[in-house]
């Protein structure tokens, strides 16, 4: 009983990442796609790239904050959904917050993207702990 609670965990966490990370690429994508950037050799130097950030309209980087809250959301819902555990939701979260520092580290933001690259994880795994309810006997698991 313990080895497949633990397996559940697993499987669960996992799926619940893959599910943030289709969900942010898809977001990106989107973002992408309705506003391209032209990236060429300049784009190694850190000042370049930062005036390409910077004259980028607000609602392509509202598309990418908004995937990052999507992708914590979908992705710890699944998480929770699958293994009913709290902690591999925020897993999910913490783990969409490591790659956002990351791109924040690489790739120069406005203050506010980087404030929205912590709390808008945060505020989707929260909403979906909240609209999570435990699956009863007989519930399908995912449906």
């Amino acid at each position: 009983m313990r080895k497949a609670r633990l397996m559940r965990a697993i499987v669960g966490l996992v799926l619940g990442i893959a599910a943030a990370l289709a969900i942010l690429a898809a977001m990106e994508a989107i973002a992408h796609a309705l506003y391209p950037v032209a990236l060429d050799t300049e784009t190694l130097d850190r000042t370049a790239l930062a005036a390409k950030m910077a004259a980028l309209p607000l609602p392509a980087k509202l598309l990418v904050v908004v995937g990052w809250f999507a992708a914590a959301f979908g992705g710890a819902w699944l998480a929770l959904r699958v293994c009913d555990r709290r902690w591999a939701g925020w897993t999910v979260a913490a783990l969409v917050i490591a790659g956002n520092i990351a791109t924040l580290i690489s790739l120069p933001h406005p203050l506010w993207m980087q404030a929205a690259a912590i709390i808008a994880p945060l505020a989707g795994a929260w909403a979906a702990v909240r609209v999570h309810h435990k699956p009863y006997k007989g519930e399908p698991l995912l449906g």
